[in-house]
């Protein structure tokens, strides 16, 4: 009889790695080349962007970045950035020069995947708890009677802008919120990596809060993490154990809520984080586009409208943006004890030809949850620039949002197909006098003004 040696383990996965390379068909795969700088920038252009020109700005901000070409973005000329490179290699992200049908069906497919999983899980629509488990923390910390807050607008990568009240400069900290619900065990799940913190949320202050419901659903805080810079984060993800019963890799950033003591030391290294992060005014920080570098096309012309109905307000009357995004209503007017529900809407030219002709006018309605709360659209028309406003029309909100299909059309002559109304525009130099209008009407059974 023959004795054979028994294999070692080296040789065992040696023998299965040639097994693996037989039946993979044809040559072996090429080396991948290493990226360069002109390739990066060669993609980009090909892909829509417009790039900064200046070379040696691209590549000192590269540099910055600290991460492989691939996960790098670039400057645009109008002081926003790409997308990473490989969100748009791998196709997480739209190209910049994808047309507007193509982005409609990718978008349609995505809603319909996620529509039936929530459905296979059993699960209805999760609303985000931001701005509950903030309000929450603001009162435990004390911090309520030191901080001013004023939410951001929907589109922009920041959450809420935050103000020490002890100062009278106009300086705000752009504020990212992030909430999981506290288990017995396991682990938090925030939804934020690394990678986040250095493209859409750099220069941001994140308020991680941890969290449980009371036995009548109130809200109460149990852990809070708080981070300024990239670097603060262990790991990739944000994703730290409720309860480590070993080393805590978190615990340079773990704020436990047990007693008063406690929650004032929480509140204290809120302040702290706030000093670390650079401060901006409150209109760069909901508008710059040097500061908000992440914010798509549609999102850039909503915000020349919502700037313009900021600043062009009656001296009478203020307003504050929702806190709960992807709702019907986008801010609220107030004068004296009376309040509105505004929904802003830019207007989209209707079959747009090569020519520049059109037909008329719409604004996508989509689901539109809480629509109840909104007594009136504020349209906003653009320039052909798409770069100013140049007028609004104002529709009560019971008629727009009517739960018949997903946009809202009407024609160049101010009319919509099966009513009797008109849609009167106004220049924009007359917004002080549609917002007097609005507050007149609020309560009557006028269509449009």
């Amino acid at each position: 009889m023959t004795i054979v040696a028994r294999k070692t383990a080296k040789q065992i996965n040696e023998q299965k790695r040639l097994w693996a390379k037989a039946k993979k068909p044809g040559p072996p795969a090429a080396k991948r080349t290493k990226l360069t700088f002109q390739y990066l920038k060669d993609k980009f252009i090909s892909w829509g962007y417009n790039l900064d020109d200046d070379d040696d700005k691209q590549k000192k901000y590269i540099q910055e970045q600290e991460q492989r070409m691939s996960q790098c973005t670039m400057l645009q000329n109008d002081g926003t950035v790409t997308p990473l490179y490989n969100n748009i290699k791998q196709g997480n992200t739209a190209r910049a020069n994808t047309t507007l049908k193509e982005i409609q069906a990718r978008k349609a497919a995505g809603h319909a995947k996620q529509s039936a999983t929530m459905i296979a899980l059993g699960l209805g629509q999760q609303n985000h708890l931001e701005k509950s488990t903030f309000e929450a923390l603001m009162h435990a910390t004390g911090l309520r009677d030191m901080l001013k807050y004023q939410w951001a607008p929907d589109g922009v990568q920041v959450d809420t802008a935050l103000k020490l009240l002890s100062t009278a400069a106009d300086a705000h900290c752009q504020t990212q919120l992030k909430s999981s619900m506290t288990t017995d065990g396991g682990n938090f799940n925030f939804n934020i990596s690394k990678t986040d913190m250095r493209t859409k949320y750099a220069g941001q202050l994140i308020i991680a809060i941890g969290y449980k419901l009371g036995n009548d659903g109130e809200i109460i805080v149990t852990q809070v993490f708080v981070l300024s810079d990239a670097k603060d984060m262990p790991g990739e993800y944000l994703c730290p154990r409720v309860d480590p019963k070993g080393e805590d890799s978190h615990a340079h950033l773990r704020n436990r809520m047990d007693g008063d003591e406690l929650q004032k030391g929480c509140g204290q290294t809120i302040l702290d984080g706030m000093q670390k992060v650079t401060h901006h005014t409150l209109h760069d920080t909901f508008f710059s586009l040097d500061v908000n570098r992440y914010v798509s096309t549609t999102t850039k012309k909503e915000l020349i409208g919502l700037e313009h109905i900021m600043g062009g307000l009656p001296q009478n009357t203020t307003m504050t943006l929702a806190s709960d995004k992807g709702k019907a209503v986008d801010f609220s007017l107030h004068r004296g004890a009376t309040s509105m529900g505004i929904s802003a809407k830019t207007a989209v030219l209707n079959n747009k030809k090569p020519d520049g002709s059109f037909s008329g006018y719409f604004f996508n309605t989509g689901a539109a949850p809480d629509h109840d709360k909104c007594d009136w659209v504020l349209v906003v028309y653009l320039d052909k620039a798409r770069t100013a406003v140049e007028s609004f029309s104002t529709i009560r909100g019971s008629a727009v949002y009517t739960g018949n299909g997903k946009a809202f059309f009407w024609n160049k002559s101010e009319r919509k197909k099966g009513v009797d109304y008109r849609i009167k525009k106004y220049p924009a130099s007359e917004l002080p006098r549609v917002v007097d209008l609005m507050f007149e009407k609020q309560g009557g059974q006028q269509i449009t003004l």
